[in-house]
């Protein structure tokens, strides 16, 4: 396999966004074994069902490694993830596949970040009361380890009033001199909210060039329910650092995950699980270790579902042959169908802004008279799968994919007007 580099790969793949207009969704749909049973309106922010594509190179590396395991892990597996990091680093824009670490999901890579960074006695990690319990729970327990300190910003008390400036305003007026990380995530799977990161990021360096180096903000994002919708790079968002996992929205293997990072960023972090790359090579055989810390060296060591990471690489291959743009206005469009939709059935209230500028991929909604959990099972005997948001307020959600056809989100509205009768 042939290694080459993210800017050469991005060039190779410039026109993947260009198709000629005769892209037909029911292709990509057929690479999907979806049961015929229900209409999947939930899958995409859950879990992936896998593409053909991944599916096929899932069981060509798990043959190999059924065959003869030990020498095809001693004669690939450098190289193999590698190519995943190159893969990654050109889907995000990042020109060097080192600062690529990969995790196995977002909370592992939220974990690994968080009782990574430098934090001192007194350092405050701030966050949203938004967000999930897997960025809340690893910020609390690195802030107790490090005796640092975190605190929440509520974004909203009517999300119907909410607009970019005024989050900007929130998350920056939280800060104080004892700021070390903002915490941020893209997309809140609780209500399909979207933060302007890129205008916060702003924000946060105008604050940063009025503080010493030492007293720097670093801003870390929960990316993944915009990773695989959303077309802005890494270097657009201007974040230190993105967490994400790869088996939602991206339909990346299950059990994948990634942190992008800039060189400054990973100078701050220290592995918390030993990696298997060249700093074991370098132990092993008694050189120095890197002066330097990188995404090599924050990818945990051990044996993982190595059929699955590997595969990694054909789903980024795969969605970049469908185009970044075009998965965009599909999500979008069917996003909105959704969300107006439901808007519009007497009994049920909408918890997703309505602007498309703050909501991307999820729209959360109840049916008057229902709890969540009923909801959710209604609409499964009527062959719909929603899911539910597991927060202390929770909202059933229609997530619509690159899968799903208008007529199938119309098929759910309608079972959502039949139980709002």
């Amino acid at each position: 396999m042939e290694i080459v580099s993210p800017v050469q790969e991005r060039a190779a793949r410039k026109a993947s966004d260009d198709h000629d207009g005769t892209w037909n969704w029911d292709t990509v749909r057929r690479q999907f074994e979806l049961s015929t049973d229900y209409i999947h309106l939930g899958a995409s922010q859950f879990i992936a069902s896998h593409p053909k594509p991944v599916r096929e190179a899932i069981v060509r590396y798990r043959d190999k490694l059924d065959s003869d395991p030990v020498s095809y892990v001693l004669d690939h597996e450098n190289q193999y993830s590698q190519s995943v990091r190159i893969a990654a680093a050109r889907y995000l824009g990042v020109d060097d596949p080192g600062r690529i670490a990969l995790t196995d999901s977002t909370t592992m890579g939220l974990g690994l970040v968080y009782h990574g960074f430098k934090l001192g006695p007194g350092d405050e990690v701030i966050a949203t009361q938004h967000d999930h319990y897997s960025h809340l729970e690893a910020i609390r327990l690195a802030a107790e380890r490090a005796g640092g300190k975190r605190r929440f910003v509520e974004l909203y008390k009517d999300l119907s009033r909410l607009t970019e400036e005024l989050i900007v305003e929130s998350v920056t007026g939280a800060i104080t001199e004892r700021t070390k990380i903002l915490a941020l995530t893209w997309v809140h799977s609780s209500t399909g909210l979207k933060l302007p990161i890129a205008k916060i990021c702003r924000a946060v360096k105008a604050m940063n060039r009025e503080r010493d180096e030492e007293r720097r903000i670093w801003v870390v994002v929960d990316g993944v329910h915009g990773f695989g919708i959303e077309t802005e790079e890494f270097g657009e968002l201007g974040c230190d650092v993105f967490v994400a996992g790869c088996h939602k929205w991206l339909y990346g293997p299950r059990g994948t995950g990634l942190i992008a990072a800039t060189e400054e960023a990973w100078q701050m972090m220290r592995p918390t699980i030993p990696s298997f790359t060249y700093v074991m090579d370098a132990m092993t055989f008694g050189l120095p270790r890197p002066e330097k810390m990188d995404g090599l060296q924050m990818t945990p060591g051990g044996f993982h579902s190595l059929e699955h990471r590997w595969a990694l690489k054909d789903a980024f291959d795969w969605v970049e042959s469908i185009g970044k743009l075009r998965i965009r206005s599909r999500v979008a469009e069917l996003h909105r169908q959704a969300k107006e939709g439901l808007r519009e059935i007497n009994g049920v209230t909408v918890h997703t802004p309505m602007q498309g500028e703050l909501s991307s991929g999820i729209v959360a909604f109840e049916v008057q008279g229902y709890t969540t959990e009923q909801t959710v099972n209604r609409l499964k005997e009527k062959k719909i799968i929603a899911t539910s948001s597991p927060y202390q307020v929770s909202y059933a959600r229609f997530t619509p994919g690159i899968y799903n056809t208008p007529e199938e989100v119309e098929l759910g509205l309608k079972a959502v007007r039949e139980l709002a009768r």
